[in-house]
């Protein structure tokens, strides 16, 4: 039986899926992205300044195209969390999770009852307003788990996390991880390199998808050879700025 979700069966294919973040609070972005063609849009509530109105507006913008919709929350929150999946996300990102207890109340905020703790409500956006009755069956296999590791002491935890039933994807946040070790940004460091590269087999061993951020494309195909399954490399405010900036230089 095919995957509910499209872009889990796209990496499990073997596809290395592309996409960006969406820190502006625009459906415009979010539907010029998906022309460009970009896998998916990554909505980012932890940094970005949208709301969960916004979120549905960028979430249409894309719909019926090839572009999924993800959503960052800002915490662990788990009415936070019912919100966005109420709202239809395709698949949602957690930021740091340093621990296998984490990754269970991560879960447990996404699955019905008896699986979990989301609570139900029968008019949201993700059930068609009321008219798919099935939604409630299906909901667990169509959203899409990824949890952030983004700190020193998560590294020793990730095959804990991993083994966590409801975690599709494990996701290393370079930026964070750097600060943890007292190195924030100083990516070219070698005890930086070193811990991401340790991050990286711990979750290729434990047979989750991997994911992470990468600085430009050139990178970011790097990392998909080397079996990298999501991938973020930039959002539309950097990329924005590179085409400015390359505009303004040819310009003067």
């Amino acid at each position: 039986m095919p995957d509910a979700n499209p872009l889990r069966r796209k990496m499990l294919a073997g596809s290395a899926c592309l996409g960006a973040w969406l820190l502006t609070n625009s459906a415009d972005v979010a539907e010029i992205l998906a022309f460009g063609g970009f896998d998916f849009i990554l909505i980012d509530h932890e940094h970005g300044q949208g709301n969960i109105g916004d979120a549905i507006a960028q979430l249409r913008a894309v719909k019926g195209s090839d572009c999924a919709g993800i959503l960052r929350v800002p915490s662990h929150d788990p009415i936070y969390i019912k919100r966005v999946l109420d709202a239809g996300v395709d698949g949602i990102m957690v930021p740091n999770v340093s621990d296998a207890e984490e990754a269970r109340q991560v879960v447990a905020a996404c699955r019905y009852p008896p699986r979990g703790k989301r609570g139900a409500f029968g008019g949201m956006r993700a059930m068609d307003y009321g008219f798919n009755p099935g939604y409630y069956a299906s909901a667990a296999d169509k959203v899409f788990v990824i949890v952030q590791v983004e700190n020193a002491a998560a590294i020793d935890h990730i095959a804990e996390i991993a083994a966590v039933d409801g975690i599709d994807m494990i996701f290393i946040g370079p930026r964070d991880l750097s600060a943890s070790l007292g190195k924030l940004n100083e990516f070219s460091d070698p005890f930086v390199r070193a811990e991401i590269e340790r991050a990286e087999q711990a979750i290729q061993r434990s047979g989750k998808l991997l994911g992470s951020t990468a600085i430009n494309g050139k990178v970011a195909k790097d990392m998909a050879d080397r079996g990298y399954h999501l991938i973020v490399p930039g959002s539309d405010v950097t990329l924005l700025s590179l085409g400015i900036r390359a505009t303004m230089a040819e310009a003067r």
